[in-house]
């Protein structure tokens, strides 16, 4: 691990945050729950990194505590719809992991397959653009909303898919 100031660990999570959210949704399919893991991977490496220094494999690291907290997220999840009555319908086979963890080492990055994500058609164009700034671009709600001159609500909405 080596140390390095803290804007370069800005610098470093931000270009990181969208490749390791490509590659959790490869593998999980679940965009919001890995959104919200990938945030928690980046806050645990903002507040570990300046302490323990960046890791040798600082991608590696981020996607798998990401998956770890995406893990925790869904089992959470998924006891929530049993005690709902409600059955989980996801599975990851052992084979399908381990295809998944080899392209994973091989460094591959998921950004585009992404960027198609939230390109997807049946999202209205105005989704679209909200969605790839805030997944590809990793710019912030209040960001966008600046940037498109509109309300954080409305960019909300947008990215969710809610209204």
């Amino acid at each position: 691990m080596s140390a390095a100031p803290a804007s370069a660990f800005e610098d470093q999570l931000r270009e990181l945050a969208p490749q390791v959210l490509g590659a959790l949704v490869r593998r999980y399919g679940h965009f919001d729950a890995c959104e919200d893991a990938v945030q928690e991977a980046l806050l645990a490496a903002a507040l570990r990194w300046p302490t323990d220094g960046v890791p040798d494999n600082p991608r590696g690291w981020l996607i798998r505590v990401a998956a770890r907290r995406l893990t925790d997220l869904l089992r959470a999840e998924q006891a929530r719809r049993r005690r709902e009555e409600t059955l989980a319908q996801w599975a990851l086979t052992e084979v399908g992991a381990r295809q998944v963890d080899e392209h994973d080492a091989s460094g591959a990055d998921d950004t585009l397959v992404l960027l198609f994500i939230c390109c997807h058609p049946s999202l209205s164009v105005a989704s679209q653009i909200a969605l790839t700034l805030r997944a590809v671009g990793g710019l912030s709600v209040a960001e966008i909303a600046r940037a498109l001159l509109t309300s954080e609500q409305t960019v909300t909405r947008r990215i969710t898919g809610s209204g």
